[in-house]
């Protein structure tokens, strides 16, 4: 994983140089690794960038000419030109075109405050001598990770958990609200991390540091009601500008020497992406069981583009038990073992693209129909949004978490007096930050810095210790422009199917993975095909199986832990570690895994995988 690290503890001087090196080590998942490391050990401090050798490949950091100021940076800037000709016509001298030496110039005159003329997908450090302060600044989706903890008089930050607990003396003190979040939806909300005293830098934020005060701030530079509200755009023109401004995002990030490639899924973001992309041919990759809705429609949609097309079957468990232990690695328990597709292309994908044009969440941005819904945008009051949003999230946005009956029995009598409650009371303080934006976005925008941000990152986490990626949904005018229409214009995916008629049309005449309609707006068009899907399922369930029926999923997890991976499963659940850790009730295991195991029950893999990851993370990150 790309990122940032580094450790300042002045009173405990002569650790710095050990803690770096473990960092490095710690966090160098591959052999292309590379790492930059600065150390001063008169002031205490060590400072460095580790990457996988495709963005940033310049030597780091990049200092000033008086060595008083020195920049790291991981990531990439965007849309840079009117900066460099600012700084130039200001009479300052560029030394070359990097990211980093832009960055320099810009606090050389600016200060922090040139942080919110950046756009890119980044996390960057500064560090001023003359000031004696540290800044770290990550762009307004923080789509790289940035852990820090400001501990002993001291800080410590990494891209990964691991590079802290690289410091020894760091307590490791679960925290009891994050498992109970983590066991009700799968993911971890906000700041928070499984350990008490580690935070996630929250995105479009900056952290500043001064070691000689120990003094540490964390402050945003950018915020949703920034975006403008222009309910007065009609539907056609939202379709038009929309589609302009995703097609010149996907053909920019596409377009320099990078080889691009797309994860084609069947569904529509990365079709739409494929379809943009003006470079030919472009590589394009899929993984699923054959027979699946994935692996067939992103076939067509690999044919209709041209596109240099390659298929990674995914018979049996095979691929994913030799995957385990390197996706528990990368993503620290924060992405269920459940969600560890694609990892078993990635040798291939590197000897074929350096960055992936990822469409992950583009539904979201676009207008996803989970993310868009009567009772969110116009939901009568407050407690009425937060009971839905919180349903939503630990029950529909991924597989069924467990519900409130189950958390009852889930943990120990003695822990469950501590952790009762804590799920629901901390998400309603997360989702309060949100109230005081637009009715109709402010589930979404929760839905975006939470649910989106952290799957985003966790996703890419493991692709990125082999490529890049980049992220066309996530343009910053793209966004701002989507965002300041009324909800109900982009709900339902009625302006992604214009868009994607009017942008991509070959691409709009195939159906999509999630129900096999056609993703058009031509309405006599989509009743038409819609009606032949149904009347063929209908035949099928109540007449005969006539018709040949797709596979849903392109994997098939549940059935995972009944067959192949069923021995791995126990060894945890029922191991002596977990039945003697005290988090859990051994009674509750032996049931859920029972109910499993019956296949009576649809989707008990949500309930099972999150306990599983989580006491695997004990044995890599707390034991």
């Amino acid at each position: 994983m790309s990122g940032i690290f580094g450790v300042i503890a002045p009173e405990r001087r002569d650790e710095i140089g050990p803690i770096m090196e473990s960092m490095v080590r710690a966090m160098s998942h591959r052999p292309w690794y590379v790492a930059d490391r600065y150390i001063d050990l008169e002031r205490g401090l060590g400072l460095g960038r580790i990457g996988i050798g495709v963005f940033n490949r310049e030597k780091q950091p990049v200092r000033s000419e008086d060595g008083s100021l020195m920049v790291w940076l991981s990531g990439e800037l965007y849309q840079t030109a009117e900066l460099r000709r600012g700084v130039m016509a200001r009479g300052c001298l560029l030394r070359d075109d990097s990211d980093l030496e832009l960055i320099l110039r810009l606090y050389e005159e600016k200060g922090k405050q040139f942080i919110g003329d950046l756009r890119g997908v980044f996390v960057l450090m500064i560090w001023d001598h003359a000031r004696q302060e540290l800044l770290i600044a990550n762009d307004r989706f923080g789509l790289y990770p940035l852990f820090y903890a400001h501990h002993g008089s001291g800080l410590l930050f990494a891209p990964e958990m691991k590079g802290i607990l690289c410091d020894d003396s760091f307590p490791r003190q679960l925290d009891l609200t994050a498992l109970a979040q983590y066991m009700r939806s799968q993911q971890v909300l906000g700041e928070r991390t499984f350990f008490e005293g580690i935070n996630l830098l929250p995105a479009g934020s900056i952290l500043l540091y001064k070691p000689e005060e120990d003094e540490c701030q964390v402050r945003s530079y950018w915020t949703f009601d920034r975006i403008p509200y222009r309910p007065q755009v009609s539907f056609a023109e939202a379709a038009e500008e929309a589609g302009g401004l995703l097609r010149r995002a996907v053909q920019r990030l596409s377009a320099d020497a990078y080889r691009a490639g797309v994860y084609l899924s069947g569904g529509l973001d990365s079709r739409t992406i494929l379809g943009m992309v003006a470079r030919r041919p472009v590589v394009s990759l899929t993984y699923g069981v054959a027979g699946c809705r994935d692996v067939f429609y992103a076939r067509r949609v690999a044919e209709a583009t041209g596109s240099d097309h390659h298929w990674f079957d995914m018979p049996n468990a095979e691929w994913l038990k030799q995957n385990l232990s390197s996706h528990l690695e990368l993503t620290e328990g924060y992405h269920s073992w459940i969600h560890a597709h694609g990892i078993h292309t990635l040798p291939r994908a590197r000897e074929l693209v350096d960055v992936n044009l990822t469409g992950w969440d583009g539904g979201t941005v676009m207008g996803h129909e989970a993310s868009i819904e009567p009772l969110q945008t116009d939901a009568v009051d407050d407690a009425a949004l937060i009971t839905r949003a919180f349903h939503l999230l630990n029950q529909e946005w991924t597989w069924p978490g467990i519900t409130e009956a189950e958390e009852q029995q889930l943990y120990t009598h003695s822990l469950l007096k501590e952790i009762r409650g804590r799920a629901f009371e901390s998400f309603h303080t997360e989702f309060a930050r949100f109230l005081g934006y637009r009715p109709d976005v402010r589930g979404e925008y929760f839905y975006i810095s939470n649910h989106c941000r952290r799957f985003s990152f966790n996703m890419v986490t493991f692709l990125r210790s082999h490529i890049e990626a980049r992220f066309p949904f996530f343009d910053y005018d793209l966004f701002d422009f989507l965002y300041s229409l009324p909800a109900r214009l982009r709900g339902r995916r009625v302006l992604y199917r214009a868009v994607i008629q009017r942008e991509t049309p070959r691409l709009a005449r195939i159906p999509y993975a999630y129900d096999e309609f056609l993703p058009t707006d031509r309405s006599l068009l989509r009743s038409l095909h819609g009606f032949g899907v149904r009347l063929k399922r209908r035949i099928n369930r109540h007449v005969a199986p006539v018709f040949p029926e797709l596979l849903t999923l392109y994997a098939d997890y549940e059935n995972y832990l009944r067959t192949d991976l069923r021995e791995w499963a126990e060894s945890i659940l029922f191991d002596k570690r977990t039945l003697e850790r005290g988090i859990f009730d051994p009674a509750f295991l032996r049931s859920i895994w029972a109910r499993h195991q019956s296949g009576r029950e649809m989707h008990t893999i949500g309930k099972i995988a999150p306990i599983m990851t989580y006491e695997m993370m004990l044995r890599r990150l707390y034991d």
